[in-house]
């Protein structure tokens, strides 16, 4: 025969099982991108870095890094026209 201590550990537990999942919520999960900001650079501002890249022909290494740098900038508007 079973005790009256066992019978109540049978309900708790059968009444945990019932409640569990109305306590994980039945919403989904939803993410929000976030995309970098772009910091804004006048006509001017990118006249005068064209004219430093052209009188630097040797320095292949700042070449690289603008081009990354220009490829990462397309990268975020293309994020930032998602999220639109």
């Amino acid at each position: 025969m079973k005790t009256s201590a066992s019978v109540n550990a049978l309900l708790a537990l059968a009444a945990l099982a019932l409640v569990a999942p109305l306590l994980s919520g039945c919403s989904p999960v939803t993410y929000k991108t976030v995309c970098p900001t772009l910091v804004p650079y006048s006509m001017t501002q990118q006249t005068d870095l064209a004219e430093e890249l052209v009188a630097t022909p040797d320095a292949p290494m700042l070449h690289q890094v603008v081009r990354d740098y220009a490829g990462l900038r397309d990268q975020v508007r293309a994020c930032q026209a998602e999220g639109k």
